[in-house]
């Protein structure tokens, strides 16, 4: 912007002194440089002086939600504590006359593994693990069927999960992830950590060792 105000001063004084026809000397050249630096001073100071300016600020800016397809507040995620299911099957809390099967914990959560639950899930999975015994459990089983989406939360309690269970000595495995979760599970590493994901590994098959 000072550049700008310079050569529309330099314009201004070339017109001048060519329609006025002012001797150029070193006295007329010295005036016209001196009432330039005086005259774009001014003008800035008065500029600045005039700004609007504020103590209490907003900034406003343009954001695209990501809200997921399930919403609500987990309030209980079925864990199948020991439970050897087939295509379909439930958990022990609606169904316990289902066959125990001894050093499995498997959980499904029933909603998206999202910020405002991830927690809940996470410290419901390690109550249930803490009251079967560490010692009786080899393996960890989390199925994302009922997920229809994940975000950076839930991605990060999978992490701390995986970090616990590991600390343990106990395996981590997800199975029913959809398409898309498949991917981003990949991308953030969950994938390496957990024996990959494999859209043919059912909850079933995994249980039943074709996938363990």
């Amino acid at each position: 912007m000072e550049l700008l105000l310079i050569l529309i001063y330099v314009s201004i004084c070339y017109v001048t002194f060519k329609v006025f026809r002012i001797p150029v000397n070193q006295w007329s050249l010295a005036t016209a440089a001196l009432g330039g630096i005086i005259g774009i001073a001014l003008l800035l100071l008065t500029m600045n002086y005039n700004h609007p300016f504020t103590n209490n600020a907003r900034i406003y800016f343009a954001v695209t939600p990501v809200l997921p397809t399930v919403r609500g507040r987990v309030i209980e995620v079925p864990v199948k504590e020991n439970a050897p299911l087939k295509e379909g099957g439930s958990d022990l809390a609606r169904h316990p006359e289902n066959e125990a099967l001894l050093g499995v914990l498997a959980f499904r959560p029933e909603a998206s593994l999202i910020y405002v639950n991830a927690d809940a899930v996470l410290e419901t999975v390690l109550d249930r693990l803490g009251a079967a015994g560490p010692s009786d459990i080899q393996l960890v089983v989390c199925d994302l069927s009922a997920s229809p989406y994940l975000d950076l939360a839930g991605s990060r309690m999978l992490h701390e999960l995986h970090a616990e269970l590991t600390a343990r000595g106990i395996a981590l495995r997800i199975v029913g992830a959809h398409g898309w979760l498949r991917d981003l599970l990949r991308a953030n590493g969950v994938s390496e950590k957990v024996g990959g994901l494999d859209r043919l590994v059912t909850l079933d098959r995994l249980l039943g060792g074709d996938g363990r």
